[in-house]
């Protein structure tokens, strides 16, 4: 016997009944009832299907296998497909986002500004806190007289960016967002409030902040660029993702980055620790003592570093007393000009260049080849291993020092003079001796070459110039 069902029936009635409301009333915003609404169509077609499926068996009619047929589970994957995206076209899912971004590129919506402004007074040394902040952020220190009303004072200018489908859900996202300076002339913040933007909506902010110059400032950031100029007190940064710029900074300078695109700063008087991922960082002028901790890919630039420097990465430790000259590091190369140690390097494998280095020197590779040259009197031990690669060491004419120096699979050269013993056992070659009255010198390569020779004129590079006679190589 042939079941009928009213479940069809009772649907059309229902798009009728949608169709006929929008018309009898043109201003009627049925997009957003369907939106709000759509699950109701599921649950009364449940509803039914249950009523039915109790009604054949109170009659005795023979029960449907599943219950559902399959054109009838296609009908439901449609409804869903269909209701969600109108949920989210209006605005209203929290399911999808109203944005998409690739690379930095964001998708889908409009992009929508609004004006950021205040002002707050306050001390002649307040900190500043800048609070849970998505975007660009330029901090200035400015004297009272600058600010035109002749007091101390915050104050904030800029925009906010919301994008968003359509004007009423941006509008939505700048209501929950609007710019509070709280706090006391001694202590104030800023913030956003971001994070509460209704449907997850993500509204980023460019901002200019002018701060008194005796300020020290805090910034717990997610993403975007932050620069801090021109004050006397102390600046810590907190981020997922930034890009940082400091200058002319009185106090310490604490970067904790998850990650970060180029931390750089210039003229900073007191301590510099960062710690976090990234790629580039470049320091310059830096008068306190200099830590880095973590994983950077890129180019680490270092420039006249009055106090020790310490970095600790995942295949490189390096440490020196100071560097008034200049350090540049990439992942294959490291090469540094005028340092002074105690300086101690480790890495697995990266060709490294030092010159005119003073005190102590330590460096070791797994991989990599080794050149140091200096033109300075040699105060302190130097220690250089290579489990794979080249030495070559350049010292004065006049230098003084105890040498050993050994190659398990390579040549060994001297080319400096003086009562240095070259010995050969097969492959292995050692050079050993003193030369007056100096610190003990240590080379060692497990396969590499191994040449000790005088330090070239200044300006050279040693091991390059046409001017570096031919190497001696130990007979085989």
């Amino acid at each position: 016997m042939r079941r009928t069902s009213f479940v069809a029936p009772l649907l059309l009635i229902a798009v009728g009944a949608v169709f006929l409301a929008r018309t009898v009333y043109p201003n009627l915003d049925l997009l957003d009832y369907v939106a709000k609404y759509w699950p109701l169509v599921l649950i009364a077609w449940g509803g039914l299907r249950i009523i039915e499926i109790l009604t054949w068996a109170a009659t005795s009619k023979p029960l449907p296998a599943r219950g559902i047929s399959g054109g009838e589970w296609a009908l439901i994957v449609f409804l869903c497909v269909a209701g969600t995206s109108i949920h989210a076209v209006r605005g209203i899912s929290t399911w999808w986002p109203d944005r998409v971004q690739l690379g930095g590129i964001d998708f889908f919506g409009e992009r929508y500004e609004y004006p950021v402004s205040g002002e707050k007074d306050c001390s002649r040394t307040p900190h500043i806190l800048i609070e849970d902040f998505r975007g660009d952020a330029h901090v200035s220190g400015v004297a009272a007289t600058a600010t035109g009303v002749g007091k101390d004072m915050v104050r904030v200018t800029g925009h906010k960016t919301i994008r968003s489908l359509d004007q009423k859900q941006a509008d939505l996202g700048n209501d929950d967002t609007q710019l509070e300076i709280a706090g006391d002339a001694n202590n104030v913040i800023i913030r956003l409030r971001q994070d509460r933007a209704r449907m997850r909506r993500t509204v980023s902010a460019t901002l200019d902040i002018s701060v008194p110059q005796g300020s020290s400032v805090e910034v717990h950031g997610r993403n975007g660029d932050l620069e801090v100029n021109d004050i006397t007190g102390s600046v810590s940064i907190t981020s997922d993702n930034a890009g940082v710029h400091l200058k002319n900074i009185g106090g310490e300078a604490r970067l904790d980055l998850r990650r970060s695109d180029v931390v750089h700063m210039e003229s900073v008087k007191g301590a510099v620790d960062i710690k976090g991922r990234g790629s580039d960082i470049e320091l310059e002028g830096i008068s306190g003592p200099v830590s880095v901790n973590g994983a950077y890919r890129g180019m680490i630039q270092l420039h006249n570093l009055a106090k020790p420097l310490r970095f600790t990465g995942p295949q490189t430790e390096l440490s020196m007393e100071s560097v008034p000259g200049q350090i540049r590091m990439t992942l294959g190369d490291f090469t540094a000009t005028d340092v002074v140690g105690p300086t101690r390097l480790s890495s697995r494998s990266r060709d490294v260049q030092i010159t005119d280095f003073a005190g102590a020197l330590d460096v070791t590779v797994e991989r990599g080849d080794l050149t140091l040259h200096t033109t300075k009197a040699l105060t302190g031990r130097i220690q250089a291993h290579s489990r794979s690669g080249d030495i070559r060491l350049s010292l004065p004419a006049a230098a003084q020092f105890t040498l050993s120096a050994s190659t398990n699979n390579g040549d060994v050269t001297n080319e400096f003079g003086g009562a240095l013993k070259l010995e050969q056992n097969g492959r292995r070659g050692t050079l050993r001796g003193s030369v007056g009255n100096g610190p003990a010198v240590e080379l060692e390569t497990n396969r590499g070459q191994i040449v000790v020779q005088k330090a070239v004129a200044a300006g050279a590079t040693p091991g390059v110039t046409s001017v570096t006679p031919p190497l001696q190589k130990l007979e085989q």
